[in-house]
């Protein structure tokens, strides 16, 4: 139990995977593939309950998901409705430990939307926990842990042989646009367990959580992710996917 009387937060979170919705992921894809030469290394099977497309790129060993409705009571059909077309969707926090997440999760409210028990995915063990986004605010967060720290179940277990870091090695931090930022900055450091920093954002393992004001009456969102630049001749580039901008830093 920490000191604030909530159960202990996991010791280690970083960002490892961020997803990105579309109404197709095609044009999405071939310009992520153009502008940062990275491949999809994974693609899921379309089913219940979650009935999307999508493809996994590969970002070091960070992960940069786009999704597409498969049919239109996919909920992800439901958020490009919501937000008026393509977003960002989808933060996934790695954890070290995912009991002590739970726990720290239902101490303070927060619902778990959809439970993934730890199980064998794609040949790699692991689990996750989905949260509301009504209870966090800011973005769908899901928080995942995997029996190998370095493995990755929602990439398959090849992964590694397809990297490409030509350009980008990996993901640095994650954008979250919000009318009261202030507020969600605060709600994620109290789940998290970390603190928020005088500029607002949460540092984790590797990099780090900003929150951005959003315009009155629009609908929070991830709307940028940081990525390192692995020729330090382009830092300062940024791009546009699904409405989300990528900046090489």
């Amino acid at each position: 139990m920490s000191t604030t009387g909530l159960p202990d937060a996991p010791g280690k979170i970083r960002i490892r995977q961020i997803a990105l919705c579309a109404p197709d992921i095609r044009p999405v894809e071939r310009s992520v593939e153009a502008a940062l030469d990275i491949t999809p290394v994974h693609r899921d099977a379309p089913g219940p309950p979650i009935w999307m497309y999508n493809g996994v790129f590969c970002v070091g060993d960070t992960f940069l998901e786009i999704l597409q409705p498969e049919r239109p009571e996919a909920p992800t059909q439901k958020f490009l409705e919501k937000q008026g077309g393509a977003a960002g969707y989808m933060l996934i926090l790695q954890v070290d430990d995912l009991d002590r997440a739970r726990a720290r999760a239902e101490a303070i409210g927060v619902r778990v939307v959809w439970d993934l028990p730890v199980g064998e995915y794609h040949g790699v063990t692991g689990g996750a926990i989905h949260l509301h986004p009504a209870d966090t605010g800011g973005v769908l967060t899901s928080l995942d842990w995997m029996e190998d720290w370095d493995s990755w179940a929602w990439a398959g277990r090849a992964w590694p042989w397809h990297r490409r870091t030509g350009v980008v090695s990996g993901i640095a931090a994650a954008e979250i646009s919000a009318v009261s930022p202030h507020k969600v900055a605060a709600r994620f450091g109290e789940l998290l367990g970390r603190n928020v920093e005088k500029d607002g954002s949460i540092a984790l393992e590797g990099g780090h959580l900003r929150f951005t004001q959003a315009p009155e009456g629009s609908r929070d969102r991830l709307t940028g992710i940081d990525m390192t630049a692995s020729d330090r001749s382009r830092v300062g580039e940024t791009f546009e996917f699904a409405r989300t901008t990528v900046t090489l830093v």
